[in-house]
């Protein structure tokens, strides 16, 4: 039993790699799917956004170069919504906000040009769902440890936390 969930592990896995393979090469095909974030300013500066708070970020740490993704949870308890319009990542040279979405039967991922966290609630950045999509490593990234996530609002507000590299058998 234990071998047959350890194959189902590594065949998820796989599975998972090769659709991110797929989605990453689709520039080759005509669909260019980099967006211009609007980030401005330094995030060592930025004031924070009113009662935002980022828990529970993680990176999947997909194999051989290939996209990674970062889950998390953003919570708002401060006295407007919160507009979430990019993020960037000192080990990754290209971070993109992406959803899922079902075209013509399909599951594809899709810029998200901006992603409103609800005065007094949160919104979950989850597998099948919202993420942050990590591309181009910069630098040797090892399960355990963890890589910082700068986030930007629309009011030029930001927001960094460390996140948990995993691995791509990590569901939450």
């Amino acid at each position: 039993m234990k071998h047959s969930i350890n194959w189902l592990v590594v065949a998820f896995a796989a599975t998972l790699s090769m659709s991110v393979y797929a989605h990453s090469d689709h520039g080759h095909h005509g669909h260019h799917h980099h967006h211009e974030q609007k980030i401005s300013g330094d995030a060592s500066t930025a004031p924070p956004p009113d009662g935002v708070t980022v828990d529970n970020c993680w990176i999947r740490l997909l194999p051989n170069r290939l996209p990674s993704a970062a889950y998390f949870v953003m919570n708002n308890s401060g006295h407007a919504d919160a507009a979430l319009v990019g993020a960037e990542a000192t080990n990754f040279g290209k971070v993109m906000l992406h959803t899922h979405q079902t075209i013509n039967g399909m599951a594809t991922m899709v810029h998200a040009d901006k992603v409103i966290v609800p005065v007094g609630g949160s919104f979950e950045f989850a597998p099948g769902g919202h993420h942050v999509m990590l591309e181009q490593p910069k630098a040797t990234l090892n399960i355990g440890h963890t890589s910082p996530i700068t986030f930007w609002f629309e009011d030029s507000s930001a927001i960094t936390t460390d996140c948990e590299i995993r691995s791509p058998a990590s569901l939450n």
